[in-house]
């Protein structure tokens, strides 16, 4: 699977260019979709604990605009596309899986987010400063944020004493 992902982002690259915005999202995109099937694939337990988040996080991730990046997702539609995918119903009975999917999701981005560091550093060191830029670049809104979203979340349900 992750060769037919290299595969593909090299012909887009390719295609579109490699020192392009348009590459640095392909490859995002891309790997998210790589996320997934690794994800269904060997099913890790994530548990411990750095699932757990401390109480100083979610006021931080407040100051650094995740609640207006949860806003621009409601707005755009992707908090309808995904919900059916985290498999919660609205009923507290449903809380558990909300929280486990939190995990999955906060588990595949930062995953990515490290695999997209590791690929920005091999483009500056090949000397295409620009495509590690634009891989930086679109790290921040395509990963990390929503790492944050997904620990206020969990925040939210440890409060109520969900836990998966």
């Amino acid at each position: 699977m992750a060769l037919l992902v290299a595969l593909a982002a090299w012909g887009l690259g390719r295609v579109a260019g490699f020192h392009t915005l348009l590459f640095a999202l392909g490859v995002q995109i891309l790997l998210m979709w790589w996320a997934l099937a690794l994800l269904a694939r060997t099913k890790p337990a994530l548990r411990g604990a750095f699932f757990i988040v401390r109480p100083w996080e979610a006021p931080l991730y407040q100051r650094l605009g995740a609640s207006i990046f949860a806003n621009i997702l409601r707005l755009v539609g992707w908090e309808r596309l995904r919900w059916g995918a985290r498999g919660f119903g609205g009923t507290r009975a449903s809380l558990a899986r909300l929280d486990h999917a939190t995990r999955e999701a906060e588990y595949s981005h930062l995953l990515l987010a490290l695999i997209c560091l590791g690929l920005a550093a091999g483009a500056f060191l090949l000397h295409a400063a620009d495509t590690a830029g634009w891989l930086l670049f679109t790290t921040i809104p395509v990963h990390l944020y929503p790492v944050m979203l997904q620990r206020s979340l969990r925040w939210r349900l440890q409060r109520l004493g969900i836990r998966e």
